[in-house]
């Protein structure tokens, strides 16, 4: 499968752009639900599948309209009950990822570069660029089909991606909140500069904690954005008067909160050791390909049958897809596909759509 096999463009309403998805996919929308909901376990104390079936539709009634109408056309479009297209959505609250990521000022420019480590990693690899009417238009890297996202970039030049982080908190019952892949496609549909991100944040609590990646290519800023659930802490630059980046994984660096993840630690120590190292080349690097081998690294990439320990997933499990962007050139590079996605994937550029 080319990458244009695997790349989507729609613009319209909500529910016209869930149409023609639903449409675009057919009976392959019911094949990839059923797969990865099947195939996708859940963390200890998560959803079982009961809960799954009568906790969908009440959550999905509990999104912004803007989702609601989407997901309702794509459901009319592939022929498929609302219940079932509301499930896959759902089964994100079940699980528990693992990512890597780092952010770096080079050449002047910001690059970003993330690994998204979960599960059913080949049904991961496609683009979906939503042009929503009344909203800024933005590119979603994820699943086929997939309305929400964990990683992207608007029209805007502005990057956001995400990295799961366990909560000690809840939302707070008298404020809106929001799962982070949801509030993710939120912020990109209506937010401008890094500030609006941090805006959206005191308005929306989350469902579970989040580390919040945040280039904007207007201006080359960026941040880490710590997010609990109602709190949140941004994240200062590791800088001298040569080097300015920021690494992150899967644990808390600035909140004030104690946990215990040696995994997310060996891969933080080792991603901080490689982006120092980018400022050691004397100006000789190669970009994106230096990156991309950051990304590809033996002790960075989660490589599914590697892996040890109760909830590693096995070979089920491990770097789905990778990203290297450098937001204020709209320079997108993409896995379309294979497995594990930075060292054996298809790289690809992505073509920016807004001139």
């Amino acid at each position: 499968m080319n990458k244009m096999d695997r790349v989507y463009h729609f613009k319209g309403s909500p529910k016209e752009i869930g149409f023609a998805m639903g449409q675009a996919l057919g009976a392959g929308l019911e094949q990839n639900i059923s797969r990865y909901i099947q195939r996708r376990p859940t963390r200890p104390g998560a959803l079982d599948m009961d809960a799954l079936c009568t906790g969908a539709m009440p959550w999905l009634r509990s999104l912004p309209r803007r989702f609601q109408d989407e997901f309702e056309g794509m459901a009319e479009g592939a022929n498929l009950s609302l219940q079932r297209i509301a499930e896959w959505a759902f089964v994100e609250q079940c699980v528990q990822d693992g990512c890597s990521g780092f952010v770096c000022l080079l050449d002047g420019h910001a690059w970003v570069g993330r690994n998204n480590d979960t599960f059913v990693p080949e049904m991961w690899g496609y683009v979906t660029i939503r042009e929503v009417d009344g909203r800024i238009p933005a590119i979603s890297f994820g699943m086929e089909g997939d309305v929400f996202t964990p990683t992207g970039i608007n029209r805007e030049r502005l990057w956001l991606h995400y990295h799961y982080l366990p909560a000690q908190d809840a939302p707070r019952p008298d404020k809106p909140h929001l799962p982070g892949y949801v509030l993710l496609v939120e912020a990109l549909e209506t937010c401008t500069t890094i500030g609006d991100v941090e805006a959206l944040l005191y308005e929306m609590d989350r469902d579970d904690g989040m580390m919040l990646f945040a280039v904007d290519g207007k201006s080359d800023e960026f941040a880490i954005l710590e997010c609990t659930c109602t709190t949140h802490v941004r994240r200062t630059t590791a800088s001298t008067a040569t080097e300015k980046w920021l690494v992150g994984t899967n644990h808390y660096c600035a909140c004030e909160i104690e946990m215990q993840d040696e995994d997310s630690e060996r891969r933080y120590n080792r991603l901080e050791e490689l982006v120092r190292a980018l400022y050691d080349c004397g100006g000789s690097l190669n970009l994106p390909a230096d990156l991309i081998g950051i990304l590809a690294d033996d002790a960075i990439e989660r490589r599914g049958a590697n892996l040890s320990g109760a909830n590693s997933g096995g070979a089920n499990f491990g770097t789905a897809y990778a990203n290297v962007a450098c937001p204020s050139r709209g320079a997108i590079w993409y896995t379309f596909g294979d497995f594990p996605a930075a060292s054996h994937g298809d790289w690809q550029c992505v073509e920016w759509p807004w001139r």
